[in-house]
């Protein structure tokens, strides 16, 4: 391999999945980042929020897509739209606090005031400066090209040409099914959504949440031993689908679990005796389902113990946002809500136990690939190579996608790899001028 630059003719270089090789330029390059912002998140569908955050007319919530800051909103028609969070007169943010409600959106710099549904409403001193001569309808809010949900999972993309939403989650939504829409109402967030930053590659921890049980031992051993999980068994489903979506879940929903009962590991008890009567035991061997990746940056846990979802923003080649959210099943008590919440807070919050063991892990990879011999290595993901087979040869089913034939596996990991270089390497056309 010769990692140096982000040119399409070198990529089949740079991540080489038949052998598990993949360069570490790939975590630290600036033009693979921009040509990154191009090719994956102007063009794949990215996650912006759940619609129980946005309940009422005027609802909206901040997110962004790749490093563009977006705010969704609830328009008074009732539709979710989302637009790049700038004024078109200078660009500053119209929407600065993470959620809220208003009855329209307000630049802080000079006034211009927009419509929930993106047109501009007001500006001021329109006859005397502008002479009335400014044409409005020009100058409208930048909204996605398309938006749309999948379980109450709001998803946009920049791509007027990409395929559906739910041609692209594939045959992930099987398995997607199984954490969203198991209970009467569907879920909810809870407790609003934390913010941190770490000093890494947005791949590093998406990769790890795809299919990386090899750490846990290891990385997390500290939190077995003080009683946060059970230790890492070697029975359990390793699966990918097409897409680069993919998860790991232990049998018997033994991630995050401890040997106790509570009254909320009793609830998922029951809920999977009830997904087993009325889809199947192979579907409660689903329930919670795990640990996973939507590709490219969409990650979340769902234990024994409570549920979140996580987005992996970047920001640069180095560094990222990760926004992340506690997610419950409406028809939870509020006492139960609450302690899924704890546990969620106690484990995977900005503070949490395994959240800071794995920070200081993805922290230190990017500075020991950043210097220029650091650049020039491969990193390794041979493990099981050869070794997968389909789902539904192992389940008896028809199940989609394949898994290693070992529970603990590299194999979703090249799977990632494989979908990162394939939109990487596809010369995209030019999309089509944002605005007036």
């Amino acid at each position: 391999m010769t990692p140096h630059s982000a040119s399409a003719d070198q990529l089949d270089q740079l991540v080489d999945t038949e052998k598990g090789l993949v360069a570490t330029t790939i975590f630290q390059d600036e033009a693979i980042y921009q040509q990154e912002l191009e090719r994956i998140f102007a063009r794949c569908w990215l996650y912006l929020g759940h619609d129980s955050e946005l309940e009422k007319e005027g609802d909206y919530i901040a997110a962004k897509m790749g490093d563009d800051p977006i705010v969704v909103v609830r328009a008074r028609d009732g539709r979710i739209r989302a637009f790049l969070n700038s004024c078109r007169h200078r660009g500053p943010k119209l929407c600065r606090a993470d959620k809220g409600n208003t009855g329209a959106l307000r630049c802080p710099y000079h006034g211009w005031t927009y419509a929930l549904s993106g047109e501009l409403l007001g500006v001021p001193r329109l006859k005397t400066a502008y002479h009335d001569e400014l044409d409005k309808r020009q100058f409208g809010l930048v909204e996605v090209a398309q938006l749309d949900t999948y379980q109450g999972m709001i998803f946009a993309t920049w791509d007027p040409d990409a395929s559906s939403l739910r041609e692209y989650l594939g045959d992930f939504t099987v398995y997607l099914d199984m954490m969203m829409n198991r209970a009467e109402g569907g879920v909810e967030v809870i407790g609003g959504v934390h913010k941190w930053t770490i000093e890494t590659n947005w791949k590093i921890p998406a990769e790890n949440f795809c299919g990386d049980q090899y750490h846990l031992s290891t990385t997390h051993g500290s939190s077995v031993e003080v009683g946060l999980r059970n230790r890492v068994g070697d029975a359990g489903h390793t699966l990918k689908v097409d897409g680069g979506h993919s998860l790991i879940r232990e049998k018997g929903g033994a991630t995050q679990g401890t040997a106790a009962l509570s009254d909320y590991t009793r609830y998922v008890e029951e809920t999977r005796e009830r997904i087993a009567r009325e889809r199947g035991p192979e579907a409660a061997e689903f329930v919670p389902i795990g640990v996973g990746t939507i590709f490219p940056n969409l990650s979340f846990l769902d234990s024994v113990r409570f549920r979140t979802l996580r987005i992996f923003h970047p920001v640069g080649p180095r560094r990222i946002e990760i926004n992340s959210w506690c997610l419950v099943d409406k028809e939870l008590s509020p006492e139960l809500k609450e302690a899924a919440m704890r546990q969620y807070v106690l484990v995977f919050g900005p503070s949490g136990m395994f959240e800071q063991d794995d920070g200081e892990i993805w922290n230190s990879i990017s500075e020991a690939t950043r210097g220029h011999i650091g650049r020039q290595r491969v990193f390794n993901y041979q493990m099981g190579l050869g070794h997968e087979v389909p789902v539904s040869e192992v389940y008896g089913v028809d199940m989609p996608g394949t898994m290693g034939e070992a529970f603990i596996t590299e194999s979703n990991h090249r799977g990632f790899y494989r979908e990162w270089a394939r939109r990487m390497s596809a010369e995209p056309p030019a999309l089509a001028p944002v605005g007036g």
